[in-house]
């Protein structure tokens, strides 16, 4: 074998198990790299892919007898016919397969437009398939961070996260720490850095914590004063880091705090005369974004004069300068995005919200509005992929007239797909802008029963969270469905599902996975991992990263900052369970049992109320003529 030629040994790998070709990677360091071979990956990623069973389920049809073809069609138009989207196509327009002189051939061809119209990579991008086969299909773990427990409470009580943000490590560019304010008015700093060949990585665990009440200006005591003043506007887009300067701003109400995260002590404060409702990322080249309930700012702390300009009360606000703001017609922005797809200039800003259009800006001639577009949805979330959207006319499955050449040509062009997460009438709507203008996309069809909350690039694939709690990871055409994810179905950790009693979960509800809109939510998605990163970057010396690193960070509506990972371990690391080890052997005797026998209390009160509201669901119909299931 080790005489053999590579080409050689990667078909003799296409033959295998994907068990057996993981397990050949731990033989050498050539069967490692030779196992994780990018064409390989990708082939195996596209053979289990929902594009390759269709495309040999037609195949399949299309080899069945014509009489055969035309009595399944006939039963499934019959009226009250569940049909499927595939034969919804079938009946709009596929006529009888023609007869190929070399059905071989013709089944080569129609693999081949199959698998270049799937491919997510881009020409310009590198898109590490290894990866994507584990995102696609492994198994997914969250481990949720570490949060500081309320001083003076009897009880475990563990405070709540108010936004989230994330610091950048320049020399690898992805998020190495986690920042986020708590309701006791605080902010908490996390180690996320990744695994790499010379250390585990930060594994999550609290790093600094700021003196309580110092967003909310009050004394480190007045912990439910700080509560109601953290959550009051609900804002989830309320956290921008600068990683350069290593300064973060959070929004608190009306005010915008400035801080050193290297010590974590305010460096000013600007009112509002609205509350701020969103903010855009911070940059030290532009200025950050403020959007308040009423208005659109500009805030540049680099320039004093500009600062000091704008800063004034709300009386002044509306009788005084225009050029010092941009007033809204329809209040509620809930993000901001800064593209406009070139990626050189980012003199674009994007603004959405509870409105049912996207306003477009240029930061140059601020504050005149330089466009719109209509989306009719409320848009909760604006992200972006760095890369060209492609027409739907060019999909070479559903347009056999589509060549490869025209689709190859469109990813080519240089641009920016704008993902927006978004409701639509009650349901989730899930949508693509192509910057410069294209065609957008809209799936108001199947994105989700309830609204969309968050919406990211992950790897090849975009990911998006509803307000059932559920995670959920299509292709880049914003359609095709790969998998799906429910936040319920992992508890936080096993302390807090121990001190949650059933009441939170409601009387009239079993299970807070089994009835929609009973768990939590995720309410905001961060990928740790940008999409336009190279997998070859490394760090200094011969240090390099370790696989299956492109984790997202979670913020949940409780609160609660997690890391999903895949695979069966820990995505933060074994120290951690080492450190939970050491922590729970320090724990008195006498504090285990009083903490089992609370926990043993709170499983056996939930029970006994699930019990209730059984016996009221069953007996919810009687005597009124029907049942209810």
């Amino acid at each position: 074998m080790d005489r053999l030629p590579e080409e050689v040994i990667l078909h003799i790998l296409s033959f295998l198990d994907i068990p057996d070709i993981v397990h050949l990677q731990s033989v050498s360091h050539r069967y490692l790299t030779l196992g994780r071979d990018n064409a390989l990956w990708k082939t195996e990623c596209f053979n289990h892919s929902r594009a390759e069973a269709l495309r040999r389920r037609q195949q399949l049809l299309s080899a069945q007898d014509s009489r055969l073809a035309e009595l399944r069609n006939a039963f499934s138009a019959l009226p009250g016919g569940d049909l499927t989207a595939w034969d919804v196509s079938q009946l709009q327009g596929s006529t009888q397969p023609r007869a190929a002189s070399d059905p071989a051939a013709e089944a080569r061809t129609q693999r081949h437009r199959a698998l270049t119209n799937w491919e997510p990579g881009y020409p310009d991008e590198q898109l590490d398939y290894y990866d994507e086969y584990i995102h696609r299909h492994a198994a997914i773990n969250v481990g949720w961070l570490t949060m500081p427990i309320a001083d003076g409470s009897d009880k475990e009580f563990k405070q709540q996260a108010t936004g989230m943000g994330t610091l950048v490590d320049a020399q690898i560019d992805r998020p190495s720490h986690v920042v986020a304010p708590l309701d006791d008015g605080s902010i908490c700093i996390w180690d996320i850095s990744a695994r790499s060949t010379f250390g585990y990585g930060g594994g999550g665990r609290l790093i600094a914590q700021s003196k309580r009440g110092l967003l909310s200006g009050q004394e480190a005591e007045a912990t439910a004063d700080s509560h109601i003043i953290m959550t009051e506007t609900g804002a989830v887009e309320s956290v921008a880091i600068d990683s350069t300067s290593r300064k973060g701003y959070f929004a608190v109400q009306s005010l915008l705090h400035e801080v050193d995260l290297q010590t974590l002590q305010l460096v000013s404060t600007k009112e509002y005369p609205f509350p701020v409702t969103a903010l855009s990322e911070a940059s030290s080249q532009t200025p950050v974004t403020v959007g308040t309930n009423m208005t659109i700012h500009l805030h540049d702390p680099r320039d004093p004069a500009f600062a000091a300009a704008e800063a004034s009360s709300g009386g002044e606000l509306i009788g005084g300068s225009v050029y010092s703001h941009a007033t809204l017609a329809q209040p509620g922005p809930l993000s901001i995005l800064h593209d406009d797809g070139f990626g050189a200039d980012d003199s674009s800003i994007w603004v959405a919200g509870r409105f049912t259009s996207l306003l477009n800006y240029d930061r140059r001639f601020f504050p005149r509005l330089r466009g719109t577009i209509h989306s009719g949805a409320r848009i909760a979330s604006l992200a972006s992929l760095p890369y060209s959207l492609v027409p739907r006319d060019l999909d070479l499955v559903r347009n056999p007239d589509a060549s490869i050449s025209a689709l190859l040509e469109a990813r080519s062009q240089p641009g920016t797909t704008m993902l927006a997460a978004a409701e639509y009438k009650g349901k989730g709507s899930l949508e693509l802008y192509g910057l410069p203008r294209v065609q957008p996309y809209q799936n108001r069809q199947t994105a989700s029963a309830s609204k969309l909350l968050s919406v990211a690039p992950h790897g090849g694939q975009i990911v998006f969270s509803d307000g059932d709690g559920n995670m959920k990871w299509v292709e880049r055409d914003g359609f095709s469905h790969v998998r799906t994810f429910n936040i319920n179905d992992r508890p936080p950790d096993a302390a807090a599902n121990a001190s949650q009693d059933a009441s939170s979960y409601g009387i009239w509800s079993s299970t807070a996975s089994e009835m929609p809109g009973q768990g939590d939510i995720v309410q905001k998605i961060v990928p740790t991992q940008p999409t336009s990163i190279s997998t070859s970057h490394t760090h200094a010396g011969s240090e390099r990263l370790d696989t299956n690193q492109s984790d997202l960070l979670l913020w949940t509506g409780d609160g609660a900052l997690g890391v999903l990972g895949f695979g069966h371990s820990n995505p933060l690391g074994e120290q951690d369970d080492w450190h939970d080890a050491v922590e729970s052997q320090a724990v008195s005797a006498e504090q285990r049992a009083k903490e089992d026998a609370e926990r043993q209390y709170g499983m056996a009160m939930r029970r006994a109320l699930e019990r209730n509201a059984d016996e009221v669901r069953f007996v919810r119909g009687w005597g009124m003529g029907f049942t209810r299931g």
